[in-house]
């Protein structure tokens, strides 16, 4: 049951990416508010381990104007699975692909605009895939040792959230490699 009662809703944007709507609520004691929310698909991401390496990307990010150390990840499509989402997402960025993996967490990123689920996972990855970007894309492939990327974490810099949380999440899995 709801805490909140939602009475109406209008969309007040839409691009390919989201949809921006405003719900007007009635909270448990009575206030009426409206409330703004940013609606996003689902993404997953995957920790790609090749040997004692991690498999990476530096990707452009234009509201920073940075490039950012990330691990490979992307929207789920209607009809995938998060997991075969992480692996399609792996080979498109990077040319690998993802041989099994294991699932590390699920979260709600920004739970105070959204209910976009993230789903992480750590996996062995191989060579033999074919890179194919989305337009617009501006990827580069780092390969890094365990070691260096967890003294990379320690050192901040590595910030994106999604990277940040698999990296803690799969420490006690990767801690023998380093």
């Amino acid at each position: 049951m709801s805490r909140w009662e939602k009475k109406s809703s209008r969309k007040v944007a839409e691009s390919t990416l989201f949809t921006l709507s405003e719900d007007n609520v009635v909270l448990p004691d009575g206030t009426e508010k409206t409330y703004t929310m940013l609606d996003l698909p689902d993404f997953a991401g995957v920790l790609p381990v090749l040997d004692d390496e991690l498999i990476m990307v530096k990707n452009y990010r234009y509201p920073i104007d940075e490039m950012v150390l990330e691990l490979p990840a992307g929207f789920i499509d209607e009809g995938e699975t998060p997991e075969e989402a992480a692996g399609r997402e792996l080979e498109e960025e990077t040319g690998f692909v993802l041989e099994k993996c294991e699932k590390l967490c699920e979260y709600h990123p920004v739970a105070s605009l959204n209910d976009q689920e993230a789903h992480l996972f750590v996996g062995e990855a191989k060579k033999g895939g074919e890179v194919d970007h989305d337009e617009g894309e501006d990827i580069e492939v780092i390969m890094l040792s365990i070691k260096e990327t967890y003294e990379m974490l320690e050192r901040n810099e590595i910030s994106h959230p999604h990277t940040v949380i698999a990296l803690y999440k799969a420490e006690h899995l990767l801690k023998d490699e380093f």
